[in-house]
């Protein structure tokens, strides 16, 4: 299986990324390994314990999952399954099967998202207790984590995320001033912490993510490295400097759209790389290096397209993969919203009050980036529109935001709409629809082959779904689903996916999906991919809103070569009632008013239970769907309107 992926991988290269990969073979197989010293692999243990109470207990999330922060912790354990990753050379072990388990968990773990809460309840409750824990796991980790040695040496975005830890770490904790005053936090530096920045800035210059591999990993390279040599004397300091600035100011140019848009079309990424992008500038302004015009304007224009995909809850479309992951979480409580959280940051650090939406809280993050004179500049913005109304059209980069929305009373109809955190009430109409590329670069490894796929939320609860993602390389048959076609709200044909999946991150013959028309004013959309021109099938939709009587008609149109089976499905929240009375679905969801859908009468539906629904990578719970299969030869168009009532 792995040698059948590598083959298809090879696909993708170029001629260039032949060679590179030819280069960093010799970089990860030989020169790293001559690095190895043997005795690293059966390293022992040193004789400390931790101090706190042995009843005090802290559970940081990790995802389905959680770990005791308060007590020791086994680096290379997949929490979710109870398996082990080998001590063995980093590059040699097997991450793309479930022999050892998800190195995903494991690797969340060591991110040391958990470190920065520590550094937290230091900074906020002065305990020197804090202090010790922190210092604690970093030197247990260093122990149970040679270079190069086990899981967490494997991936260069592990080890980005965990430089960033150490610089937001040693900020929050106020090192520079404890290693003056205290002779063992000076030694702890000097003999842990130093050695940690330099192997991790090291391992971060040597082992970069280019050509196909060129995506939000390579961001989050240029910005660890970036955060290192602002921060710390590490080898080479300015010359790593330029370079991961370099890096910084090309990549946010490639990887999003003048439009805003990120290319890897993975809505639960944007938070992800525009907090990598947002970190670098602000820590940059903090000493004193000021990135471009050019970057601060593309920066500008991502958080104004995050600002316009989220519905009034700040929910977000599904579209593409999502797995829960942060730059920076120093909360420890349940699912975190780092949209919310983001908008905060973007209002702060462009002034710009367009961002700071009714109800949003100053938060521990925005406190870590921005602290107290950052916190003085987002109160002194004037809030926001109290609603956000009207179509936001990105044609060029395929993404259409349907929106109708307006303030409301209960004596004005909004009994059945929850109300939010001031205790506002937002009567919304919310549509989504993706005529966007498949993914970014030659693998597109985070999209779904969701071409034409469309999502509803109603007074900001979603209704009709993107189903997620859970998973990436465990549980096989599930990361199959949830990426495929069928599991989006499109048009599927002869059970194929609209590209040729060839591994849990991997596509191949990707489709093209092109604008054929539209009108932000007016509410329509016209739009067609290429994805079954081998099945001698073409399909084309055009969404329509109808804003006074909010109600979308959806028509699809298909050319068929000659005869090909076709399913439709409509994915439903897990918490939607659904009753189907012959062309007409009745569709309720707590908190937002009904939905009807009047599905095309050439068609019989089916309400089917077996869907699954992950809102949250790692869970999963059942879910219904609409669903119809058929045989078309010719031309075919088929209806469905979709009205809220």
């Amino acid at each position: 299986m792995a040698q059948s992926w590598y083959l298809k991988r090879l696909r993708t290269f170029s001629v260039g990324e032949i060679f590179y990969r030819i280069r960093q073979r010799i970089r990860t197989h030989v020169l790293d390994w001559i690095k190895l010293d043997e005795s690293d692999f059966t390293h022992a243990k040193p004789d400390c314990s931790i101090i706190m109470d042995s009843n005090a207990h802290c559970f940081y999330p990790i995802f389905e999952s959680s770990v005791d922060i308060f007590k020791d912790i086994d680096w290379h354990l997949d929490v979710s399954t109870g398996r082990r990753f080998p001590m063995q050379f980093s590059h040699k072990i097997d991450i793309r099967s479930d022999k050892y388990g998800s190195a995903k968990h494991v690797w969340e773990v060591n991110r040391w998202q958990y470190l920065l809460h520590v550094a937290w309840l230091y900074k906020t409750t002065g305990q020197h207790k804090y202090l010790v824990l922190f210092c604690h796991h970093l030197g247990m980790w260093r122990d149970a984590n040679p270079y190069l040695v086990g899981v967490n040496w494997y991936s260069n975005i592990e080890v980005n995320l965990r430089l960033i830890g150490l610089f937001f770490g040693w900020e929050l904790l106020d090192i520079d001033s404890l290693r003056k005053e205290d002779p063992i936090v000076e030694e702890f530096v000097i003999e842990i912490w130093t050695h940690l920045i330099c192997d991790h800035a090291e391992y971060s210059y040597k082992h970069p993510s280019l050509y196909s591999s060129a995506n939000n990993h390579l961001v989050a390279e240029y910005t660890g490295l970036f955060l290192a040599a602002c921060k710390w004397q590490i080898p080479h300091r300015k010359s790593r400097l330029k370079y991961a600035r370099k890096g910084l100011e090309r990549e946010i140019l490639r990887q999003n759209t003048p439009e805003g848009l990120n290319r890897e079309e993975a809505a639960e990424y944007i938070q992800f790389v525009d907090d990598f992008f947002l970190i670098a500038a602000v820590a940059g302004r903090r000493y004193g290096i000021e990135f471009s015009t050019a970057y601060n304007e593309r920066l500008h224009a991502m958080a104004e397209y995050m600002n316009a995909m989220l519905d009034v809850n700040c929910n977000y479309p599904m579209y593409g993969d999502g797995d829960d992951g942060f730059v920076l979480r120093p909360d420890a409580g349940g699912h975190f919203n780092n949209f919310k959280s983001l908008l905060v940051s973007f209002a702060t650090y462009f002034g710009d009050a367009s961002f700071k939406r009714a109800g949003l809280v100053w938060d521990e993050k925005n406190e870590i980036l921005f602290g107290k004179e950052g916190r003085e500049k987002f109160e002194a913005l004037l809030a926001a529109p109290a609603v956000q109304d009207g179509n936001k059209f990105f044609a060029e980069s395929g993404h259409f935001i349907f929106r109708k929305a307006e303030a409301c009373t209960a004596a004005e109809g909004c009994a059945d709409t929850e109300q939010d955190a001031v205790g506002n009430m937002t009567r919304e109409t919310y549509m989504h629809f993706d005529a966007a590329p498949l993914g970014y670069l030659s693998i597109a490894a985070h999209g779904h082959a969701d071409a034409l796929s469309f999502i509803l939320h109603v007074d900001g609860n979603p209704v009709i779904v993107d189903p997620g993602t859970f998973t990436y390389h465990t549980h096989r048959d599930l990361r199959n689903y949830f990426v495929s076609t069928l599991a989006h709200n499109t048009v599927c044909v002869n059970g194929k996916n609209q590209a040729e999946q060839a591994g849990p991150t991997l596509w191949l013959k990707h489709y093209k999906a092109k604008v054929l028309s539209c009108d932000e004013a007016q509410g329509v959309v016209e739009a067609t991919h290429n994805g079954y021109a081998s099945e001698g099938v073409s399909h084309t939709r055009r969404v329509e809103f109808n804003r006074d009587a909010e109600e979308f008609i959806i028509t699809d149109t298909l050319h068929c070569d000659r005869k090909a089976s076709i399913e439709i499905p409509f994915h439903l929240h897990p918490s939607a009632a659904v009753t189907l009375d012959g062309a007409v679905a009745e569709i309720s969801v707590p908190g937002s008013r009904r939905v009807s859908m009047t599905l095309d009468s050439k068609l019989s539906y089916e309400i089917r239970e077996d869907g699954w629904y992950s809102e949250h990578f790692g869970e999963k719970v059942p879910a219904k769907y609409l669903y119809v299969k058929t045989d078309c030869e010719g031309s075919v168009e088929f209806v469905t309107r979709i009205k809220v009532l």
